[in-house]
């Protein structure tokens, strides 16, 4: 049987703060995923934001328990601007999306890494 992962979905830097600050302390694994923003079937802007998506969600179906995923939706005029809070943050000072990090620590997975499942899986399990 797969573990269950607990997944939060939000929109935007402000949003981004809030769900860390929610379970940042808690007794789960956490990752966060910073993506492209997706149209209404499902479609980023991002080309390496589609390849990646299936490939995480197929290596969260074996993630180990209490794995929690906040998930950041990210349009494009944000991406584009380069002060936006994602590059700028002291904390994430992302250069690209998709970019896949376990919370708390400096590992991570940017673009094309997240589109090879033997890396993401590497990147769950890592203690």
């Amino acid at each position: 049987m797969a573990n269950v992962v607990k997944h939060v979905e939000v929109s935007g830097f402000t949003e981004y703060l809030r769900a860390v600050k929610q379970y940042k302390d808690s007794s789960l694994n956490l990752f966060v995923l910073f993506t492209g923003s997706v149209d209404d079937k499902n479609h980023s802007w991002c080309p390496d934001c589609n390849r990646a998506h299936p490939v995480i969600e197929e290596a969260l179906k074996n993630a180990p328990e209490c794995t929690c995923v906040i998930t950041v939706y990210i349009d494009r005029p944000t991406w584009k601007d380069r002060e936006n809070g994602f590059r700028k943050s002291q904390d994430l000072m992302l250069t690209s999306v998709p970019t896949l990090i376990k919370y708390g620590s400096e590992k991570r997975l940017e673009e094309g890494q997240c589109a090879k499942l033997s890396l993401v899986q590497m990147l769950l399990e890592d203690d």
